[in-house]
């Protein structure tokens, strides 16, 4: 994914806009879904405040506004967002941030999902 131009935090290894949205993906109720290889479904919210996302690992992006107005490459002020997270989260290849107030649903779906 883009590279970030924030400030970047060298206790965490990564810039801070990525911190924040790796920390809403861990904190936040999302349903994670498997589409196809590569490709992931992310629903969030509820009622008429419920959005579905398609993460795609393979090309590093995903359908939210966050990711085409930030991390799309040329763009570059995120490296991931909350959606994208969250799966990599799921499927173990990234740890929620420590101060993090993890979802009661996420470990459920690391169970489920990682490899």
């Amino acid at each position: 994914m883009a590279a970030a131009e924030s400030v970047h935090d060298p206790a965490v290894g990564i810039d801070e806009a990525t911190l924040t949205r790796d920390r809403r993906g861990a904190e936040q109720p999302m349903g994670v879904w498997k589409i196809a290889t590569g490709l992931w479904g992310v629903g969030t919210g509820c009622g008429s405040e419920y959005d579905e996302y398609v993460v795609d690992l393979r090309e590093g992006r995903c359908s939210c506004d966050d990711w085409r107005f930030r991390g799309e490459p040329g763009r570059g002020k995120i490296s991931r967002c909350k959606h994208s997270s969250r799966v990599l989260q799921v499927l173990g290849m990234i740890e929620p941030p420590a101060d993090a107030d993890v979802d009661r649903a996420l470990e459920a779906q690391r169970t489920r999902w990682s490899q």
